[in-house]
């Protein structure tokens, strides 16, 4: 099955989620785990600056993190790529294992107004506690960014390269692999339905948030966090579920949700036409295909690695507008 062609949009928040191959326990929330996804998402952030992380919840056999991009777009793919690519082959070496890691690309879904936000957000936090793991998100003992949004939106990270260790491994003399650590703290981004709360307030949406999901799963028997570090990575779930089909996007307004489809379609229309005029070119000449890129793709296109078509900068806001009570009411 083909993937469905990814629609980058400057400011408009996503929610990203993978799973790794045959639903296997490789992300168990060990504290070496941890460590490598808190680093990864560290080191991505560190290296492409226009991209805003607001939560992330490493679960055994899946991640799912909400992101976006503020003026430059083409920089979420990149992110996405880093993050899924060095989280897998840095598993890979610490299981002592090979191969494909996650079990098909990921689902990057767009989240389009405020309730939405708020609602993913709380789904993100409830991994634990809805599939009976933890009676809290408090204590999920993976990585996850829970004690962040309910501080001061900071998360300790530390990023050691794959390959500098296997450097230093060869080396006569290896360095302590406290000098082959890098710093790079994460410091999470307000949901933009909330970013213009001041500190305590957001700390006091968050933490509602948790005291919803602990509320909605009291008395709930669990298996609890020694459980899951003491688990079998190699193992899969009793009761694998099928992954379902992504949605379209993630919307509480009926409206806004048709408008972003009925863009969406026309992306997808301009997007296969292009892609067969591409395809149709006798030549390898590299200045007639950025011609033909430039004139038949859509804006919001990523056509290939760092070549992305620019999209207006208020396209994020299109299938906002207009919104009266009678939208408000077909949520």
């Amino acid at each position: 099955m083909a993937h469905r062609q990814r629609f980058y949009v400057a400011g408009l928040l996503y929610e990203v989620t993978i799973r790794t191959l045959g639903g296997h326990f490789w992300l168990r929330p060990d504290p070496a785990c941890r460590a490598i996804v808190d680093g990864v998402f560290g080191k991505a952030l560190a290296l492409y600056t226009a991209v805003r992380l607001y939560a992330y919840d490493a679960q055994s056999n899946h991640l799912h993190y909400l992101c976006s991009a503020d003026d430059d777009p083409d920089q979420l793919p990149l992110f996405i790529d880093y993050v899924h690519g060095n989280i897998a082959r840095q598993l890979n070496d610490l299981r002592g294992r090979e191969g494909v890691f996650w079990s098909r690309r990921g689902s990057v879904i767009a989240i389009l107004d405020g309730d939405a936000q708020i609602e993913r957000l709380r789904y993100i936090l409830a991994q634990g506690p809805k599939s009976n793991l933890v009676a809290s998100p408090r204590d999920w003992p993976g990585a996850c960014s829970t004690p962040a949004l309910l501080g001061d939106m900071t998360v300790p990270a530390v990023y050691r390269s794959l390959d500098a260790r296997r450097r230093n491994a060869r080396r006569p003399n290896p360095r302590p692999d406290a000098e082959l650590a890098h710093d790079v703290a994460i410091t999470l981004t307000p949901l933009p339905v909330w970013a213009d709360l001041a500190p305590d307030a957001l700390r006091a949406k968050h933490a509602a948030l948790v005291a919803e999901i602990e509320a909605e799963h009291a008395g709930a028997a669990v298996l609890g966090a020694a459980h899951l570090v003491a688990e079998d990575p190699d193992a899969t779930p009793v009761n694998k579920l099928e992954p379902s089909p992504a949605p379209a996007c993630h919307a509480f307004c009926a409206r806004v949700r048709a408008r972003f489809i009925a863009a969406y379609a026309t992306f997808h229309d301009h997007y296969k036409r292009a892609s067969a005029r591409l395809r149709a070119l006798a030549t390898g000449d590299t200045a007639e295909i950025a011609a033909v890129i430039a004139a038949n793709y859509p804006p919001a296109a990523l056509v290939r690695p760092r070549w992305y078509i620019a999209a207006p900068t208020d396209l994020a806001a299109t299938w906002l507008r207009g919104l009266d009570d009678a939208d408000l009411a077909l949520a």
